[in-house]
């Protein structure tokens, strides 16, 4: 017996058992290997039906807390919604504007329920993936099943509130949904910090490659995987026939791993080895695809011609999306321009009779690909304020230089004040984005003089459009000081774009706003 040696590894992985090694084969031979092997097969064979079982009652499990979760809380709703339109909760008058949003008989309580839990099966919210936390497929999937039977409604009962109380419906039963799915999960994670019902993964790649997947956050959650072991399926070769088959088989049943997880890349005939063990055995097989989340790609899996390719795209550059961003730009400004223009000259009234100098400020900025353009706000300083900026530049709430700004700045006027707590300073930027030069989420635009300042990897901000409102500012605002955090933030921001995470910014800044959380 010789003991096959493997560098160190984590404490939270073993390597693989080892076994009478079989004389090498050649290296520039070409081996199709040789898998059948009926003793190694039959023994994972009798412990297939058990782990299936197991990753079935997983699933059975998640779906039926999920599913009992989002019962609950459209039960509740249903009952909110009868205590104030027909128990006059909240008086008569939010009773008469309930029951013209929403009439009796237009959500049977024995229709809602099913009819939602469909949308949400349908847009796959149920499943083990992140999608079971996906706001905007969650929202699309309440939207849907809500419309099932409440349209069949409208057709017999057609009212011009019908369209506005269907939308406030759909917009509450989502949100709510939405919170009960993150409450669930938090409640999980207290409860069960290592899950009971984790899958057990064995690890199969060159040491250094189980080391790094070692830090990918699917690994890291304990309720997700629970790591048994690390096999090397170089040493000796896995692809050398049989012996590769039985060394694999032997450490799936050591240690009594139920999911295979792939942390490096094999040749067809090692792969070949480790489908046909995990098939045996029952395993699920995952392959960690790190370097596509590193180069900040976005992978799918596409079929042509009846083979399946991985489509490797960044998210902002597809085109139906991109091209769904810029209409909610064009029609959001463009609502936000008319409906708010007597807000627009009354504030521009009292800058102009607050101080002297100009209504607008106008400032160069750097966008999208480093374009420069000019940003529009209402001023909010005195008219020299530029002039005086290098000499506050020391009383900055940032260290960083690429980051500047003062608390009670002495350049702002006493309405500036007031038209930066409340915001109303941003939204000329509307007019910015209805040409094209911003748009109404994304990274914040920066000055010239900042940019000089920047590395190779914070030029990542400039691969979208800047926008009046972003991840920045929902997630701390000034609070957060570390220019390598507002990277980080937007960064992740760009990598992971979609529309719904766009509408989701723009709901979370509406309460920040109003708070005035963060604003100098």
């Amino acid at each position: 017996m010789s003991s096959v040696t493997q560098p160190p590894l984590s404490p939270r992985i073993r390597p693989s058992p080892s076994v009478d090694e079989a004389p090498p084969a050649p290296r520039n031979t070409t081996i199709t290997p040789t898998v059948w092997t009926p003793l190694e097969r039959l023994s994972l064979s009798r412990r297939a039906p058990q782990i299936m079982r197991r990753h079935l009652v997983r699933s059975a499990v998640r779906i039926s807390v999920l599913m009992a979760g989002d019962a609950g809380a459209l039960l509740l709703l249903r009952l909110l919604l009868r205590g104030i339109r027909d128990e006059l909760w909240l008086g008569s008058a939010a009773a008469g504007v309930a029951n013209s949003l929403v009439p009796q008989g237009a959500l049977p309580l024995v229709q809602l329920i099913p009819a939602v839990l469909l949308g949400l099966i349908v847009l796959d919210t149920y499943g083990a993936s992140d999608s079971r936390r996906d706001a905007g497929r969650i929202m699309a999937g309440a939207t849907l099943g809500l419309g099932l039977p409440f349209w069949g409604y409208l057709w017999s009962h057609f009212s011009p509130l019908a369209v506005p109380g269907f939308v406030l419906l759909a917009t509450v039963i989502s949100g709510s949904l939405i919170c009960e799915r993150h409450l669930i999960d938090l409640v999980v994670r207290r409860l069960w910090p290592i899950g009971p019902g984790a899958a057990r993964a064995l690890l199969i790649g060159r040491p250094e490659e189980n080391l790094r997947a070692l830090e990918h956050p699917a690994l890291r959650d304990a309720r997700e995987f629970t790591l048994g072991g690390a096999f090397d399926p170089e040493e000796p070769p896995l692809s050398l026939g049989k012996e590769g088959f039985r060394r694999l088989c032997l450490t799936i049943k050591q240690y009594r791993a139920d999911t295979v997880v792939l942390t490096g890349p094999l040749n067809d005939n090692a792969f070949a080895v480790v489908v046909e063990a995990a098939g045996a055995a029952g395993c699920q097989i995952y392959a960690l695809a790190r370097s596509f989340a590193l180069a900040g790609l976005e992978w799918q899996t596409v079929w042509r011609r009846g083979a399946p390719l991985v489509s490797l795209n960044r998210p902002v550059l597809r085109g139906r999306q991109l091209l769904l961003k810029r209409a909610l730009d064009i029609a959001v400004s463009a609502s936000g321009l008319l409906l708010l223009s007597p807000l627009f000259i009354a504030v521009a009234v009292a800058v102009r009779l607050s101080s002297s100098g100009p209504i607008f400020f106008r400032q160069t900025r750097v966008g999208l690909g480093g374009k420069a353009f000019k940003i529009t706000k209402f001023r909010s300083m005195v008219d020299d304020a530029e002039a005086q900026r290098d000499d506050l530049v020391p009383k900055s709430l940032y260290t960083d230089a690429r980051l500047f700004k003062v608390k009670d700045d002495p350049r702002v006027t006493p309405l500036g004040a007031f038209l930066r707590r409340t915001s109303l300073d941003e939204l000329p930027q509307l007019w910015n984005v209805f040409r094209g030069d911003m748009s109404l989420v994304g990274p914040r635009p920066p000055l010239p003089c900042e940019v000089d300042l920047y590395e190779d990897h914070h030029y990542t901000r400039f691969d979208v459009k800047p926008g009046i409102t972003g991840p920045w500012q929902v997630s701390g605002r000034n609070s957060i000081t570390d220019f390598e955090e507002v990277i980080r933030l937007e960064t992740g921001y760009i990598r992971g774009w979609t529309i719904w995470k766009d509408l989701g910014i723009l709901l979370k800044t509406v309460p920040v706003v109003l708070g005035m959380r963060g604003a100098h």
